[in-house]
């Protein structure tokens, strides 16, 4: 579905306007996506308003310079997000989206602004961005490199969009600004925010248990837990209902407190 124009704002697009919403939630994509995938994620959730994050460079930003700094992002979101933040909200990051979802709620914590509405990070895909990601930086690759990395990652079912020359060139920019971005290591510093955590059990180097050090970024260790999905690094399109579901779940348990 199409997104109407008055639904979007320079940093992110809401899914679906709900002014009597009694929750925000705020999708941080993964590296190179516009996160148009995610439109249709808030039909069974009528108490949460979603969008989605738009980075420079894609999507209705796409004549926008790519960014590469992590300070960068923070900076922009201070003032092309926060200022839309009105109710308790629930930033939800995939891959590069986590490390920008978690830097942006440790910026909002340590300047005190809205930090009180962030009931939950829920972050999938990667493990914790004070750790060296086990995965080759996409910076390093040549193109042929690269497209193999992205087809090796992507949900089987998609993988032929990488085959397409035209699209790779449109894309391979956006992978590597991405990565930098996501290369950039941020300090250890635990939040009094509930942390919870999804993998897809097919990846190869973004196991369980290195998802599970995500632990040592919250302390709120008796609401942290991981939950592994039967996918790849875009598990949460091949296990998509099983996702939404468990999203349901832990939407409820975490406002319920």
């Amino acid at each position: 579905m199409a997104a109407n124009q008055a639904n979007s704002h320079p940093w992110f697009e809401v899914c679906h306007p709900r002014p009597a919403a009694k929750y925000q939630v705020f999708i941080f994509p993964s590296a190179g996506q516009a996160g148009h995938y995610y439109r249709e994620w808030d039909k069974n959730f009528p108490e949460y308003e979603f969008s989605i994050v738009i980075y420079p460079g894609r999507g209705s930003r796409f004549g926008d310079k790519l960014l590469t700094e992590m300070k960068d992002y923070i900076t922009e979101l201070d003032k092309g997000l926060l200022p839309f933040i009105k109710k308790p909200c629930i930033f939800i990051g995939h891959s590069l989206g986590t490390a920008v979802s978690f830097a942006l709620a440790k910026h909002m914590v340590d300047k005190k602004n809205k930090n009180n509405f962030l009931k939950l990070l829920l972050e999938m895909g990667r493990g914790p961005p004070h750790l060296i990601d086990p995965d080759e930086p996409f910076e390093n690759m040549n193109d042929k490199a690269l497209t193999t990395e992205l087809k090796r990652l992507a949900d089987p079912s998609q993988r032929e969009i990488y085959d397409y020359p035209d699209f790779m060139a449109m894309i391979l920019p956006m992978f590597r600004a991405d990565s930098r971005v996501a290369g950039q290591l941020l300090e250890q510093t635990p939040l009094d925010i509930p942390i919870i955590c999804y993998g897809g059990d097919k990846e190869e180097k973004v196991d369980e248990a290195f998802i599970n050090r995500w632990k040592e970024l919250t302390t709120k260790h008796d609401l942290f837990r991981v939950r592994m999905f039967h996918g790849h690094h875009h598990f949460q399109s091949e296990c998509e209902a099983q996702v939404l579901q468990a999203l349901q779940e832990d939407f409820r348990k975490i406002n319920s407190l």
